[in-house]
């Protein structure tokens, strides 16, 4: 914008004035219109930024109210199905809900691990389990084992009380035979007949025959004592093996280990199994009894089985004998209701000892159990 020039009379100023140069005024006007044109564009740009942030503004409320809404009409299904409503949807930033998301990824990941902690203790467990099933079964199955043989050695017990039953019932018969005839005899001898006195006497010869037969059959022989309290009650096919188990006290390893070499020669003895007792016990663990009734399974009909009890040289005298004592019945009667057939049992006391170990005492606290074959 230019303003008119005045001119001045040159009589009352007494000089010329002299017009603005055109260099001047249209650099002027230039500068003027480039500072409102970009003052005109920022306002431009300020209101466009203004637009879009409102625009910004009013989508954030449109779905917030939206979620309000949605939130609502779930509360409100959730309250009549008798459930909490949810609370705090939409009110956290997104740094609190990264910050809640790490958390809850990190009590699921040590959930995990607990719970994969709970499962392999849960597999170990049932792998115990399975593994006392087994042993379980595999008892079950020698018990039954050992019931059948028992049943057969009850039937059999029956049997022969029924045949000596039957013998004695056959020689009374003879008997009372015997008795008629030589009375009726004595009735006819002051007038037999040749033939007749014959007849009697030879039905006479044969009775007494049978009754000397009867007589012959030996009674069932009855079993030795289970414990013997005394050597001398010790089965009499036993009782060299008890001896020369007894002298080997204080012998060297070496002569002890070459007498033992010598027993089943010498005394048709072999050492069946050696089973060792925890102090103060006289109970027989369950794989004990399992390896007692294979080592049975092969017994011989007629043989004997000689337990020996040994204790340590520690404690009270008497105590320690009752204790041995009562350890070689325990495994005795064990015996006794697993053997196969019509084997003789007995245990026996030997003494204290230290032939098993000399430092360690509890390794001295142990039953023998012999098998004797008395046809060797």
């Amino acid at each position: 914008v230019s303003e008119p020039s005045s001119q001045i009379p040159a009589e009352s100023t007494g000089a010329s004035v002299a017009d603005p140069s055109p260099e001047k005024s249209s650099v002027s006007t230039t500068t003027i219109l480039a500072v409102v044109v970009a003052l005109l564009a920022g306002y431009l740009i300020a209101n466009n930024l203004n637009g879009k942030k409102d625009d910004t503004q009013r989508d954030l409320y449109s779905a917030q109210a939206k979620l309000a809404s949605r939130t609502a009409a779930i509360n409100a299904e959730r309250a009549r199905q008798g459930l909490p409503p949810i609370e705090g949807v939409g009110q956290d930033s997104p740094e609190q809900i990264a910050s809640r998301l790490t958390k809850d990824a990190a009590t699921l990941a040590n959930l995990s691990d607990r719970f994969r902690s709970l499962l392999s203790e849960k597999e170990a467990a049932i792998a115990e389990k399975n593994n006392s099933l087994l042993t379980a079964e595999t008892a079950r199955q020698s018990l039954t084992s050992q019931l059948a043989k028992l049943q057969n050695q009850l039937d059999k017990v029956l049997t022969d009380g029924a045949s000596t039953d039957d013998i004695r019932r056959q020689l009374d018969e003879a008997r009372n035979d015997l008795a008629t005839l030589q009375a009726k005899l004595a009735e006819y001898s002051s007038r037999p007949t040749a033939e007749e006195m014959a007849l009697a006497k030879a039905r006479i010869a044969e009775l007494e025959t049978q009754s000397e037969a009867l007589k012959a059959t030996p009674p069932p022989t009855a079993n030795p004592k289970l414990f013997a309290e005394n050597p001398a009650d010790i089965h009499p096919d036993a009782q060299a093996l008890f001896r020369a188990l007894s002298e080997l006290e204080n012998k060297a390893d070496l002569e002890m280990a070459s007498a033992y070499n010598h027993f089943p020669s010498q005394y048709g003895a072999t050492k069946l199994r050696e089973i060792s007792f925890p102090a103060d016990s006289a109970q027989l663990n369950p794989s004990d009894k399992l390896a007692l009734g294979d080592a049975l399974a092969k017994l011989p009909e007629g043989a004997i089985i000689l337990v020996v009890g040994y204790v340590s040289g520690t404690g009270d005298a008497n105590a320690n004998r009752r204790l041995s004592s009562d350890r070689a019945t325990e495994v005795a009667a064990n015996i006794d209701m697993a053997k196969p057939g019509n084997q003789a049992v007995q245990a026996v006391f030997l003494g204290q000892t230290k032939r098993f170990s000399s430092s360690i005492a509890e390794r001295n606290q142990v039953c023998e159990v012999w098998q004797i074959d008395p046809k060797k």
